[in-house]
């Protein structure tokens, strides 16, 4: 039902707790002067407060298209389904699925903004999310979701919990050309010279490599499902094609690409097969803390 998109969270309490934030340091009955918001609960609106709730998912709720590369199945952008997905069966989504949820939990504690639909210029060490023909060039087609959330005192930024690549993990201020940190790695927005279009790019080095490309313009939650059944559902996506995940670790980070397991720690890579789906079952539970009861269907 179309409705469902537009549904307000089921408990916001809840989904603060599936990330590890503690509810009642942001219960408004408890803490009035907490700014205004449609439920009991809110957090000061400000970049601070949103990069500790954008890290506390990044850490918690994983980066996965198991619904869609295993199982053959059309994932629901409906609120209510995503909140039983990843809140009551603790699983995770890829970013039509995290940055849908997210930003509802982002509208209950009283945050404003919108979302944007971007294309993936550079996916890091995952694979391309969709099929590129010499005609499509270094313009791929819209396959992500993120969202611009004005922050108390009226600074606009960008926030994604659902990337799965080389992203920011934390928010980044969006009317600034100014380098920016987030976490170990440096970001720059400029515009696209060709199309003028706005670009969020990863500076290693000297080197300057395109991440993402996108237009500011305000999207719906409606316009999001031809390009989530795209993904899930087309030969050409990635996610039809290979199995992609990725968590952050409190070290590094942990992914899996097709059958291989790559675990961050310090800046050493350990690599490993996964050898069976009994073997993708454990390393699921044990690294990405997907419930053995929530991966049956596996």
């Amino acid at each position: 039902m179309l409705q469902d998109l537009y549904a307000p969270l089921p408990d916001t309490a809840a989904y603060l707790r599936r990330i590890g934030v503690a509810p009642d340091a942001w219960d408004r009955r408890v803490h009035p002067e907490l700014p205004p918001s449609p439920t009991h609960y809110s957090v000061p609106h400000t970049k601070a407060a949103l990069d500790s709730l954008i890290a506390a998912h990044l850490h918690h709720v994983p980066f996965e298209n198991l619904d869609v590369y295993d199982l053959g199945r059309e994932v629901s952008l409906e609120i209510p389904a995503l909140f039983e997905k990843v809140v009551v069966r603790r699983r995770g989504g890829y970013c039509f699925e995290l940055n849908a949820l997210f930003f509802a939990l982002l509208e209950s504690l009283g945050f404003r903004g919108y979302p944007i639909a971007q294309r993936v210029l550079s996916e890091g060490d995952f694979p391309p999310l969709c099929h590129r023909s010499a005609v499509m060039g270094d313009f791929p087609p819209l396959c992500h979701r993120s969202a611009v959330i004005t922050l108390e005192g009226g600074a606009r930024v960008l926030c994604d919990v659902g990337y799965g690549g080389p992203s920011p993990v934390s928010t980044l201020y969006l009317d600034s050309g100014a380098e920016q940190v987030s976490g170990k790695n440096r970001f720059r927005l400029d515009r696209d010279p060709r199309r003028g279009l706005r670009r969020l790019n990863l500076l290693e080095g000297d080197r300057t490599v395109p991440l993402l490309l996108f237009s500011e313009a305000p999207l719906d939650a409606v316009d999001f499902l031809p390009l989530n059944s795209y993904m899930a559902c087309n030969e050409n996506s990635c996610f039809r094609r290979h199995r992609v995940m990725n968590l952050l670790l409190p070290e590094g980070s942990v992914s899996v690409v097709d059958d291989r397991l790559r675990i961050h720690r310090n800046g050493r890579l350990e690599e490993r097969p996964i050898a069976s789906r009994a073997e993708l079952k454990a390393v699921c539970t044990a690294y990405f803390g997907i419930p053995e009861a929530s991966l049956a269907a596996l």
